[in-house]
């Protein structure tokens, strides 16, 4: 691939189409940030990477709040918070993530050095949204 000069009006055409795609997925992050924090789920590593919204680690207990909102287990159960073990939240996520989104993936490795954190993947920006709406319903 060669990269050539672009003139100005194609660089700021360009760079307009550039931060209006970014926009949305950063708007997007941003509102998954606060209604995740409104929830008590910390998300410590959610950020923006190569236009995809990385969730980063998360501790046990958050991850099984988050099942539980996406409705992965009974609201009326016991909290599988403190007894639950990584691969039990791994997949109560892993099951309930794509019935919520309607059909979004994440992935949900459970990390071997620190037993109570997980990691969760990154979606795309339409996948967040329909996460977000998830989340606010």
């Amino acid at each position: 691939m060669r990269v050539t000069l672009l003139s100005p009006t194609d660089a700021r055409q360009l760079a307009r189409l550039i931060r209006a795609g970014t926009k949305r997925t950063l708007k997007a992050a941003r509102t998954l940030r606060e209604i995740c924090e409104g929830y008590r789920i910390d998300l410590p590593g959610l950020r923006v990477e190569q236009g995809r919204i990385t969730l980063g680690p998360i501790r046990i207990d958050d991850a099984a709040r988050l099942a539980r909102l996406l409705d992965a287990v009974p609201q009326a159960t016991e909290q599988p918070s403190t007894t639950a073990d990584a691969a039990t939240v791994k997949a109560l996520l892993a099951h309930a993530f794509p019935q919520a989104t309607g059909g979004g993936a994440l992935s949900v490795s459970v990390r071997e050095e620190t037993p109570n954190l997980l990691d969760l993947g990154s979606v795309d920006a339409r996948t967040a949204r329909r996460l977000i709406r998830a989340l606010q319903f």
